[in-house]
């Protein structure tokens, strides 16, 4: 099969789709030397992929328009389909919800698969900016009518998405996340690390994009509850980037003297300082409201780290029976899951390293293979 995958919509800070895409890119690598592979990406995030096989051709496009979004979507509906035609594609993979409609009538051979991590804007559209939330509402509608396959990260997901769409092909693919070998491997953060993002000292840890959905200022107010020998001992460290909507987080702290002294914000940190901060953590806490996936769960169960996360959602199926589990609602349940990972710290490690090793990229690269070519063989059949 000559295969497409559309790279535009990934940003240069590796975060979300972004940590998909290196993922699924490094599996299909490692285990597919017979596909054609054209990597549709922005000519100054050439090298962000990991691309090593002669098999995989990366396409540059410019990226001096198409960071821009209405030029992206534009480029989308009126280029792209033309470029996928000369390339002469059997397959166009879009892992980002939406899909060039057009495509249908420039490019009608070429089978769809999309991917829908989850149904945030539809399940929880108060987290989400209000025009973005509406506009890819009706991207998902379409493209689960266009697409010849839809491929998802969890059961949770799958089970959502026919609730919200009509889907042309009702047989949904579900390919789990992995998780990078360095998370088990690596070595704990040196206090010179440490220094850099002005930590010192023990600490509980949350990485991820400061956005509501992944409900930090819950975090927040149940580190705060807990007992103040706890709090002695553990900061609470907060990485990642600012997302939208994120004024309360910062205005929590900032209004508490006692937090203010306990808090520490990194800001955005690559994989090279990350994974060494994850691994010194005392605790990991993640404890979003609503997730496709929380890959974030995995890497810190990879880490040997006792992990908090929440019930429903994938969280809860992700993992298992192997961390800490909280109501992302409750203040007094989110305390006690951290309390009882930083005074169990033990209990957990072994489950969840076991866990976390169930979840490899090449295993999604390889049911993401399938679904490809489930894909090519229902358009075949329109």
């Amino acid at each position: 099969m000559r295969i497409a995958i559309d790279l535009t919509a990934t940003p240069r800070s590796k975060t979300g789709i972004g940590r998909y895409m290196l993922g699924l890119l490094k599996g299909l690598q490692e285990t597919d030397d017979t596909n054609e592979y054209f990597l549709f990406a922005h000519d100054d995030d050439l090298d962000g992929f990991g691309i090593y096989k002669d098999n995989f051709h990366l396409v540059p496009v410019k990226s001096s328009l198409l960071r821009k979004t209405y030029l992206r979507i534009l480029w989308e509906q009126l280029v792209f389909p033309f470029r996928l035609r000369k390339l002469k594609v059997d397959l166009l993979h879009c892992p980002n919800y939406t899909m060039p409609y057009t495509l249908r009538m420039i490019s009608p051979k070429t089978a769809v698969q999309g991917t829908f991590h989850d149904m945030t804007y539809f399940i929880h559209p108060e987290y989400l900016i209000g025009w973005k939330c509406r506009m890819f509402r009706g991207y998902i509608k379409e493209t689960a009518k266009a697409a010849d396959k839809i491929l998802t990260i969890s059961e949770n997901s799958k089970k959502d998405i026919p609730e919200f769409c009509r889907l042309r092909n009702p047989d949904i693919a579900v390919t789990y996340m992995g998780v990078k070998e360095a998370f088990f491997d690596s070595e704990p953060a040196s206090d010179e690390v440490l220094s850099k993002y002005g930590i010192e000292g023990d600490y509980m840890l949350y990485v991820g994009t400061l956005e509501p959905r992944k409900n930090v200022p819950g975090l927040i107010r149940g580190y705060r509850e807990l007992p103040p020998e706890i709090k002695d001992r553990y900061k609470l460290v907060i990485t990642g980037k600012k997302g939208w909507y994120y004024d309360e987080i910062f205005d929590l702290v900032s209004s508490d003297g006692d937090l203010k002294k306990r808090v520490i914000f990194t800001g955005f940190v690559d994989d090279e300082d990350m994974m060494p901060i994850m691994k010194r953590a005392k605790v990991f806490a993640y404890i979003s409201f609503y997730e496709g996936f929380g890959i974030p769960v995995i890497e810190g169960m990879a880490s040997s780290v006792p992990t908090v996360t929440s019930y429903g959602s994938s969280l809860e199926e992700v993992a298992k029976d192997c961390c800490y589990l909280c109501d992302p609602e409750d203040t007094k349940s989110i305390s006690k899951a951290l309390r009882d990972a930083a005074e169990n710290r033990n209990d957990t490690i072994e489950k969840g390293l076991a866990r976390a090793r169930e979840f490899s990229w090449r295993a999604c690269a390889e049911a993401t293979l399938k679904s490809y070519e489930d894909a090519v063989k229902f358009r075949n059949k329109a």
